[in-house]
């Protein structure tokens, strides 16, 4: 491969989001950034899931589900360390217009200046959806629709697909007022399963100094955490870490109690601490030796009803799937209510509602937050559809 000697001080910011949609107000769920130098080999990844603080959309498509999402940093939280990629990086994705506009709009809602510049479009270039454009380059993508493999897969369709290292000038983005927060929540590329209220909550964790001797240490803690075990083998490495940076005993268990600080505070976003979320702080106090730390008590949440007697007013939200992997249609669904004797409605009130069928009963939609609010029970579309299923 050649390569021009307008690109001798170029580097590429390869993205890729997943969307709870395509629209205007629309919000993103995870982003993934792999940054290439002028050669267009790899020097740095990113990736992150994203609280979009509403709705998540179309689950089959993405395969995130809120509950995944608890947790999850904000795009504010993560805007900082977007942009370190972003800026002075000619930006490339297969659809760059979509990446792009949805990128732009979050950090117009934090009132950041983007100049997106001239990017690169993988899709213009092949002409191919991504799957069928990797399979004509003979590159390997597996897990679509995740955010670090497409952008992996874009990578190397960049590398095979441009006889020349593309042109194309840089973004930038100016006048971001939030402060570098290094934290993500990672789908891995390799296989999501369920995420632990620990990783949650880890992941969610900012630091909570701006010492940068303390960022150090702690950046280290976050890496020890991330297998959710300190071996002592680790343990030996932070002592000697803390040792290196001139750390007292005093000042480490200080940061460590600050971190707990922290998980309790990404535990309460939703104003609810669950037994999950109660027994993984306790499991880290335990970790960092953390004794004498007064963890605050469950929150009492609302059951979910033992039976669903007829006449039961009963709301929908979320896009749930059947067994087959096939979006459920929220008309299929009140469908299945009526025929059980039960009363569909449109909205969550707090007199005209006595139930809510969620896709995922994590949901942050409206409907979940008014449900929750009013004491309304909250269940699965699964367990509905058992309830309910004698009974058409």
């Amino acid at each position: 491969m050649t390569f021009s000697s307008n690109a001798a001080a170029r580097q590429f910011a390869v993205v890729d989001v997943e969307t709870t949609g395509f629209g205007r107000y629309d919000r993103i769920l995870e982003v993934a950034i792999v940054v290439l130098d002028e050669s267009l080999e790899i020097i740095d990844e990113y990736d992150t899931l994203i609280d979009p603080q509403r709705d998540v959309g179309p689950v089959h498509v993405h395969g995130i589900t809120p509950s995944m999402l608890a947790g999850a940093p904000t795009f504010d939280e993560v805007a900082a360390a977007v942009r370190a990629r972003l800026h002075e990086k000619v930006v490339v994705a297969h659809n760059l217009a979509f990446d792009q506009r949805m990128i732009c709009g979050e950090y117009e809602r934090l009132n950041a200046e983007v100049y997106p510049g001239r990017g690169v479009c993988t899709l213009r270039q092949t002409g191919e959806k991504l799957n069928c454009a990797c399979r004509t380059y003979g590159i390997e993508l597996e897990h679509h629709h995740r955010a670090l493999a497409d952008a992996r897969a874009t990578a190397r369709l960049l590398q095979r697909a441009f006889d020349r290292a593309p042109f194309g000038s840089p973004a930038r983005i100016s006048d971001l007022r939030v402060p570098h927060n290094p934290r993500t929540l990672r789908r891995e590329a390799n296989g999501c399963g369920e995420v632990t209220p620990m990783e949650r909550l880890v992941a969610a964790t900012r630091y909570p100094t701006s010492d940068g001797l303390l960022l150090s240490y702690l950046d280290a803690l976050d890496w020890v955490l991330d297998d959710l075990v300190i071996t002592q083998a680790e343990r030996q490495h932070l002592f000697e870490l803390a040792l290196d940076l001139g750390l007292s005993r005093g000042e480490v268990m200080s940061a460590h109690r600050k971190y707990l600080d922290c998980m309790v505070r990404a535990a309460m976003r939703d104003h609810v601490i669950t037994e999950a979320e109660h027994a993984a702080i306790s499991q880290v106090a335990r970790l960092l030796h953390v004794t004498d730390y007064e963890i605050p008590d469950v929150t009492e949440t609302t059951a979910a009803p033992t039976s669903i007697a007829e006449g039961t007013r009963v709301c929908f939200t979320g896009t749930a799937v059947d067994e087959y992997g096939e979006p459920l249609r929220r008309s299929d669904l009140e469908a299945m209510a009526a025929s059980a004797g039960l009363q569909p409605v449109a909205n969550v009130t707090k007199r005209g509602c006595d139930l809510l069928v969620a896709a995922d009963p994590e949901s942050r939609s409206g409907k979940a937050a008014r449900a929750r609010g009013f004491g309304i029970p909250i269940v699965s579309v699964d367990e509905f559809v058992e309830e309910i299923g004698d009974r058409r």
